[in-house]
């Protein structure tokens, strides 16, 4: 045994066991990552309370909403807007936020080069490390 310069335990190579522990302690790592991750969220319902709105000289009527996320929880803060590409936010603000019941007023927004009698408004809600949502209300022009 003195003359033996390969080393081993037990007759198993020295490198292979420094192999075998070296991956055991990787799985181990990993599947402590693995714990720790969070299930994806996303939002589940933007809950528009109008099934129609009415556009009256381009000035579409307020559209409510209520977010929801996947556990039918409100979501504070998230960004709602309308989408169309023909339409206008009021003064510059792009976006509704939600508040601490999930609620939020799309107002004062305004349509251009539309048709004569109706358009489905595209409304969609954002939310960082959320998935968007996006559901259509029936934009009745007069």
């Amino acid at each position: 045994m003195v003359g033996n310069k390969k080393g081993g335990i037990e007759g198993l190579p020295l490198q292979l066991m420094i192999v075998i522990m070296v991956a055991t302690m990787g799985c181990a790592i990993i599947v402590g990552w693995m714990g720790n991750l969070d299930s994806p969220h996303y939002i589940k319902t933007l809950g528009i309370e109008e099934n129609v709105v009415v556009i009256e000289g381009g000035q579409i009527g307020d559209i409510s909403v209520c977010v929801l996320d996947e556990n039918s929880e409100p979501i504070q803060g998230a960004s709602i807007m309308i989408t169309n590409k023909q339409v206008s936010p009021p003064d510059g603000v792009h976006y509704a936020s939600t508040d601490a019941e999930g609620k939020a007023t799309l107002s004062g927004w305004t349509l251009s080069n539309y048709p004569t009698n109706s358009i489905k408004l595209i409304v969609t809600a954002y939310m960082s490390g959320y998935t968007e949502c996006t559901e259509y209300v029936e934009g009745l022009i007069r």
